[in-house]
């Protein structure tokens, strides 16, 4: 049976919508390990998210099983008055390339325009290439280019006598 799409149940997905959280943030950023804490936290954000009315979780169920999400809020920047922003997408592999990606974007963008909002955005992790494709094909077009730099080694002093004064 074709998955649906339906409203996030805290109950009933909150735990696989965790564990979709190792490929989306493992994958996204080199380094980052996702452990109890970064869960125990996340698992926060969401269930304050189900209570809030600018933001929107669904779900991709396939006979009880959830196999994708979304989650959705809008949002105020220093442009824009009002955005929607895509906040979080996770499909399971067995379901990628048919489609069902598009669909849950679309369910938030329907969202979107029941509230008014003029402009959808997202971020893309720069190595997720089938992500970034889908995000085209759906019409999201590259606006602002996020640089980062590493700053691990940047506030350590050294031993003045290892600095050769």
């Amino acid at each position: 049976m074709a998955p649906v799409i339906r409203k996030f149940n805290w109950r009933r997905d909150k735990e696989a919508v965790l564990q979709f959280q190792y490929e989306i943030y493992e994958r996204n950023f080199p380094g980052l390990c996702v452990d109890k804490r970064f869960l125990s936290d996340y698992a926060r954000q969401l269930q304050q998210a189900t209570r809030n009315a600018a933001q929107r979780l669904w779900v991709l169920d396939e006979s009880g099983r959830t196999c994708g999400f979304l989650w959705a809020a809008l949002i105020t920047t220093m442009i824009d008055e009002c955005v929607g922003y895509i906040k979080n997408i996770y499909v399971a592999p067995e379901w990628r390339e048919q489609g069902y990606g598009q669909q849950l974007i679309a369910t938030a963008e329907q969202w979107f325009g029941s509230e008014g909002v003029k402009k959808a955005a997202l971020d893309a992790s720069v190595g997720n290439e089938a992500a970034q494709a889908l995000y085209e094909r759906m019409g999201y077009r590259v606006t602002r280019l996020r640089m980062e730099k590493s700053l691990t080694n940047i506030g350590r002093r050294e031993p003045d006598n290892a600095r050769g004064d």
